[in-house]
């Protein structure tokens, strides 16, 4: 009786994790096609003077390493945060991106674990904490 019910939970376990990676897609998911995000994107990278080389190359396809979006609160409000990095060092490179609820407007944070960030978008000092605490 143990062993059938070990398979069951498995299978279980698996589709749960399946169901909540389906809710939290990972970013370059959220920037294909013609998505808010999308949109809010390219407007942010507009503002990333100097843009590193690994972030241009990531902008070309959406190919690279990238984090899930995941929902977080900052003072009261929604958001979905995820990150890039650069593929060979990812500690020390790193594009966090922190996207309002509708995914109409971004902010940006570019640093990595020994460099203070450099913020795009004007965003509040909340949501630069958030953003820091996500390149680090």
């Amino acid at each position: 009786m143990r062993l059938a019910t070990r398979p069951a939970f498995l299978l279980f376990v698996l589709l749960a994790g399946g169901a909540e990676a389906a809710d939290n897609p990972f970013l370059f998911d959220a920037l294909q096609g013609r998505s808010p995000y999308r949109g809010a994107w390219e407007r942010l990278m507009k503002l990333v003077q100097p843009t590193p080389d690994w972030l241009v190359q990531f902008n070309k396809n959406f190919d690279g390493v990238v984090g899930q979006m995941t929902p977080v609160t900052i003072d009261g409000k929604p958001y979905q945060l995820s990150f890039v990095c650069k593929p060979t060092d990812c500690d020390s490179h790193k594009f966090a991106v922190l996207f309002d609820a509708q995914g109409a407007h971004a902010f940006g944070a570019l640093g990595g674990k020994d460099n203070s960030p450099a913020f795009f978008g004007a965003p509040s000092p909340a949501e630069e904490e958030a953003m820091a605490k996500a390149i680090k």
